[in-house]
């Protein structure tokens, strides 16, 4: 009991966030003519090449609340999976088979129930896509979803909106009613969070150490540092005295 207990302080040392990591590509196909265009940002926009329609990807964000609500949901199960298993244990102390009986009735709840809030939290780690789609011609448009067989019809300077899953692939025909005009769009895209330990965060970045050995010892020290932009969230790495310096003036702009 004492060493599960430790598991859960161990694991709630050091400072720690949920760091997104996102991906988008759109495909538009207006017969032999076709564009590109993708990143890793949370939102990606990208205009047919004749201006007959416009495609907006947006990502959900992970500011500081969905980072609590992560960590809020992965406290929640793990201490669920805690009373899971203390559970098991006193079943497995019952004096007689009626006390053997309740008990074990209370650990199959508290493990339904723990492997619930387990999938709860990994839900709030999944975030959220939507795709809207511009109607930028004086004409209605329509959109076929070629997997799904679903069509829709968009008028003249109006949004339509999709909610992808995630990750997600979509191929739409995208032609005027009389389909006279006819274009093809493939939309690609996907997110996730990972947790990163780290050692500063401010408006611009995340910081985190990158940890090696002393010598042939197991004895672990940072080495240097990375840092990951919160505005194209690429990396780059730094020294322990860029590190400190760069501390040392961000503190002072406080």
């Amino acid at each position: 009991m004492i060493f599960v207990i430790f598991m859960f302080v161990d694991s709630a040392i050091g400072k720690t966030t949920y760091i997104p990591k996102y991906r988008t590509y759109i495909h538009i196909v207006n017969g032999s003519d076709t564009i590109v265009k993708s990143n890793n940002l949370r939102n990606l926009e990208l205009s047919s090449s004749d201006n007959m329609f416009k495609m907006y990807v947006e990502h959900e964000d992970v500011t500081n609340e969905k980072v609590k609500a992560i960590k809020r949901a992965k406290r929640v199960a793990g201490w669920a999976t805690f009373s899971t298993v203390m559970s098991g244990i006193s079943t497995a102390f019952s004096d007689n088979s009626l006390q053997y009986f309740v008990r074990s009735t209370n650990t199959i709840i508290a493990s339904q129930l723990a492997e619930m809030y387990k999938e709860n939290a990994n839900a709030e780690q999944k975030l959220m896509i939507d795709l809207w789609m511009e109607n930028t011609t004086e004409e209605e448009l329509m959109i076929n979803d070629m997997e799904r067989g679903l069509t829709w019809y968009v008028s003249p300077s109006q949004f339509f909106h999709f909610q992808l899953n995630n990750p997600d692939v979509l191929i739409l025909r995208i032609s005027d009613v009389h389909n006279n005009q006819v274009r093809y769009a493939m939309i690609a895209t996907g997110s996730q969070v990972y947790k990163k330990e780290i050692e500063w965060e401010d408006k611009d970045c995340w910081i985190s150490g990158i940890w090696g050995y002393i010598g042939f010892s197991e004895i672990k020290v940072i080495e240097k540092y990375v840092m990951i932009s919160k505005t194209d969230f690429s990396e780059r790495e730094m020294s322990i005295e860029e590190f400190k310096a760069y501390k040392k003036e961000t503190k002072g702009n406080r």
